[in-house]
């Protein structure tokens, strides 16, 4: 009689997990990158280098942060800022083609900006220096620079919003 009671709680482990794995919803990064991050707090350490595109599974939410599981298991935060909850599959279909988009091309789209619209840009604004654009990408802010111009600023949890 003692081994119906263990049986009927490995069903319920099993059931409990099955159902956790269905129920999981699975999130796409959205940005051109991002990092996963021990705590969920910008300036945490990082756990992982994150590429758009990749996905990663939700685990748990706590304010505007999101625990998540990656391919590999590690597990950290992220910022939901950096996911969205599905792939976005672009078809654009005339009569005589079919193109799909690229995942880069969709996020920049997504912000109303694309290879064209740069282009057009470039040709009307020649003035414009675009070095500028590309040494802001490569900007680099250490995670201890970020709290401590959080701390000084008073903002997130050091005195102002989230």
């Amino acid at each position: 009689m003692k081994k119906f009671p263990r049986l009927k709680t490995v069903f319920i482990g099993i059931f409990a997990v099955l159902v956790s794995f269905l129920i999981a919803e699975n999130l796409i990064i959205k940005v051109r990158s991002t990092y996963l991050r021990k705590e969920p707090k910008f300036y945490a350490s990082t756990v992982a280098s994150l590429k758009i595109g990749e996905s990663v599974v939700k685990l748990a939410s706590r304010g505007d942060w999101i625990r998540v599981k990656i391919a590999g298991g590690l597990e950290g935060w992220l910022h939901i800022g950096a996911v969205q909850s599905k792939k976005v599959g672009l078809v654009a279909m005339d009569n005589t083609m079919q193109t799909k988009a690229s995942a880069d091309e969709v996020a920049l789209a997504s912000k109303g900006f694309n290879e064209q619209v740069e282009k057009e840009f470039k040709s009307k604004n020649k003035n414009v220096d675009f070095a500028w654009v590309d040494r802001m990408l490569k900007i680099s802010v250490s995670p201890s620079e970020l709290r401590e111009f959080l701390q000084k600023g008073k903002l997130a949890e050091f005195g102002g919003g989230r």
